[in-house]
């Protein structure tokens, strides 16, 4: 028991980091915001654009706005999202009017337009922008109540040097990628991988018709750069408890040119092996993986994931540890529609009968994102997928499942 709580310390120790991390990156304060606009904001905009990626590149949570402050819009670059010295010809203000020389369509984007009494709150706020001409608008800063910046002085947030991210999904297919749950987001993922091998014939389906092995998480973001998530598979009855911390974000974290996620977690295979106790140390395992990710351009990324679990064969007399380095690769050859590739060779430890590889397709729809594809392996937990698969390739053997995620 005391890697478990080893464990939780570390856990704790991230989330406490995760945490001081987020709220000293914070740009700003919200409470110079009015309370109808926040209201407004949250209601019919925020739904959207907010998080580490809001479309366009422009976030309107209360402590983010500040960024878009006299900064041009990514739609029509000759006009400022808003514009501090003549409020009237912000973009803003013409995406939710739907004037003739906005790029796109009117904002809300598919959804009813905003009624008179709305706009009349988005035109108020912004006319307030201007107090006086030397002074430029009033924000609460982070130095103090009451400080004064001028537009002059607000400078946008860096920026993705893409606007779509590297990845849609948390996972690549088994492989955690650098995407993590936005503030206060909550993420669903149900996940199957059907044990037939396709080529089991009608008889089965293809392997459709199982049985299956099956995985359902619930996350929430504590931080735009941290989360946690309680998932439980049918395979050993194994329960995971995890937390992903995004370190550095590629060419927004000291123009880095990668980003790096930390991902820990502690499973426990519940399930009942001979006369061993469920509480048994060996039903513990403790996982370790940094993700690093690489956009190379807008469709295509790269991402390398060095893991390392323990207890991967908790069911042995001596149990032993499983590291591998993942490999994985996404090309987005239409519009949120991805191939995905991943291969996972193990270099030290525990295998099982081949390294994990899976081929797949990925679509993203609105908060949905949807991943077919077929793999060596069959399991879902990192204790499960990092030692391998126990069908081989060179037997063109493989299996059928998918992944969905959810985010609410």
């Amino acid at each position: 028991m005391k890697k478990v709580r080893l464990y939780l310390l570390t856990v704790l120790f991230l989330i406490f980091c995760g945490v001081t991390f987020s709220r000293a990156a914070a740009p700003g304060s919200d409470e110079s915001l009015p309370d109808n606009v926040k209201t407004l904001l949250g209601q019919r905009c925020t739904g959207c654009h907010k998080g580490k990626h809001p479309p366009k590149g422009l976030n309107l949570e209360p402590d983010k706005i500040q960024a878009a402050i006299d900064a041009p819009s990514q739609e029509q670059p000759s006009l400022k999202i808003m514009d501090s010295a003549n409020p009237e010809s912000s973009y803003l203000l013409k995406k939710i009017r739907g004037d003739s020389d906005i790029a796109g369509g009117r904002m809300p984007l598919r959804r009813k337009a905003l009624t008179e009494a709305e706009m009349d709150i988005i035109k108020t706020w912004l006319q307030e922008l201007i107090k006086n001409e030397d002074s430029g608008p009033i924000f609460n800063s982070p130095g103090g109540e009451g400080d004064q910046q001028t537009s002059a002085q607000v400078r946008p947030a860096g920026r993705q040097p893409f606007e779509k991210p590297a990845f849609w999904g948390t996972r690549l297919i088994n492989l955690p990628t650098t995407t993590t749950m936005d503030k206060n987001d909550f993420l669903i993922r149900i996940s199957h991988r059907f044990l037939p091998k396709t080529d089991s014939g009608y008889d089965s389906f293809y392997g459709f018709d199982g049985p299956a092995i099956v995985f359902i998480s619930l996350g929430y973001g504590i931080t735009d750069n941290l989360g946690v998530t309680l998932g439980r598979s049918n395979l050993f009855q194994e329960w995971e408890f995890s937390a992903s911390w995004l370190v550095a974000e590629q060419g927004k974290t000291a123009s880095l040119p990668v980003s790096a996620a930390l991902h820990t977690g502690l499973v426990w295979a519940s399930w009942k092996y001979g006369d061993r106790s469920r509480l048994d140390s060996k039903n513990f395992k403790v996982d370790l993986q940094l993700s690093l990710s690489r956009q190379v351009t807008r469709r295509w990324s790269l991402m390398v994931v060095p893991s390392f679990s323990t207890n991967t064969d908790h069911w042995a007399p001596n149990s032993s540890g499983t590291f591998a380095v993942g490999l994985g690769t996404r090309y987005m050859f239409l519009e949120d529609l991805s191939v995905l590739v991943e291969w996972i060779p193990v270099i030290s430890g525990y295998k099982n009968v081949q390294n994990g590889w899976g081929l797949g397709i990925e679509k993203k729809i609105g908060g949905h994102v949807f991943q077919l594809f077929v793999a060596n392996s069959f399991g879902m937990t990192s204790d499960q997928f990092i030692p391998g698969g126990d069908l081989r390739l060179n037997d063109f053997d493989f299996r059928f499942g998918f992944n969905i995620f959810r985010t609410f």
